[in-house]
């Protein structure tokens, strides 16, 4: 009888747990969507990272155009905390899928690294008005959720054009470039006044492959102006480019790089390099949508915003110091208006 009443007992205490176990369940799921907590989501959304995307034409170890957009992203992840993403090698039949995939996974921001891009990101933005889009190189927008940035193309033409005119011994310079849009004919223009500032009897052959990534054909055009005497080439046909920088390694002659610190490639054949810095127009574009204030316009950055410069010397200033001080005089004169050109001049160069 003992041991029924303490079996009886132990049963109800366990009935006793059972049940305010049970009880305690349904309360939090009743406390949940309360109005304390209605009001604290918006908090909770606020402190979410930005997601910021990026189409590339080419690949990230390109060492040039692509390169610097990872790096770009790279940037404006460790500076603004933002979540990153990126699609290497977008075709152009590509595009419109990759920019609404994005849109579709919540991206805030979506970079279209080319002027490439500019016709299919004006169409998804008109679907996604809540997302921002915006091409590097181009002056697309659509006054609220497509802009565009671009760096002083010609400012970087300017100062590769000074350096090889610098450069050369034979009185030949050349400008290789991929394909005919104006992030790429801008650059040679500017080249072309640039050379000129030196020396306005200068020759200058310039010429476009028609492809960012056929390197062999790069070089063989890199060739074919050395055999002609030109002595030092600027390129600036993205991954194609490196084909050029091999001619001159090859030929025994001066590279000028271009977008990315390019000596790594060829430690005595780069001299220097040209910088059209993504990083700075990415890190320039997330700072003003995280304060609100991105509108869907052009915007243009150069030398006096740190989005166009030369990059480290590698030693070369101290074996030519004397092109160290033009450089610097150049660029101080670019920027407090001592030294003007007009590269527009040179727009049939290339015709």
């Amino acid at each position: 009888m003992k041991k029924f009443f303490v079996m009886a007992l132990v049963l109800m205490m366990f009935i006793s747990v059972v049940g305010c176990t049970a009880t305690e369940e349904p309360s939090d799921a009743v406390d949940e969507p309360t109005g304390a907590e209605e009001t604290e989501t918006p908090e909770v959304a606020d402190e979410m990272p930005l997601k910021v995307a990026a189409l590339l034409p080419g690949p990230i170890n390109d060492m040039g155009w692509n390169a610097s957009a990872y790096d770009g992203l790279i940037a404006v992840e460790s500076e603004f905390g933002a979540e990153i993403a990126y699609q290497e090698n977008v075709a152009q039949s590509d595009m419109e899928e990759v920019f609404r995939n994005y849109a579709l996974a919540g991206y805030d921001v979506i970079f279209g690294h080319g002027f490439q891009f500019g016709d299919t990101a004006a169409k998804v933005a008109e679907e996604f008005p809540d997302t921002i889009f915006v091409i590097t190189s181009s002056s697309v927008s659509n006054g609220t959720n497509l802009g565009s940035v671009n760096s002083g193309v010609d400012q970087q033409g300017f100062l590769a054009g000074v350096l090889a005119a610098s450069l050369t011994e034979s009185g030949k310079i050349g400008a290789l470039g991929g394909v005919e849009i104006p992030p790429i004919t801008g650059p040679i223009y500017g080249y072309y006044a640039g050379a000129a500032y030196i020396d306005p009897d200068i020759e200058v052959t310039s010429v476009l492959t028609g492809s960012f990534d056929d390197v062999t054909k790069a070089k063989e055009t890199a060739r074919a102006m050395i055999d002609t005497g030109v002595d030092v080439i600027f390129a600036n046909a993205n991954q194609a480019g490196l084909g050029s920088i091999e001619a001159c390694q090859e030929a025994g002659i001066y590279a000028i790089g271009s977008n990315e610190d390019q000596n790594p490639i060829a430690p005595d054949t780069v001299v220097q390099s040209v910088i059209k810095s993504t990083t700075r127009l990415f890190s320039y574009i997330i700072d003003i949508v995280e304060k609100g204030e991105f509108e869907g316009k052009f915007y243009k950055l150069g030398i006096d915003e740190g989005a166009i410069f030369l990059a480290d010397w590698h030693g070369f200033d101290e074996s030519m110091p004397e092109l160290k001080s033009l450089m610097d005089d150049t660029i101080a004169g670019m920027t407090d208006g001592s030294i003007t050109y007009d590269w527009e001049q040179y727009q049939d160069v290339l015709k």
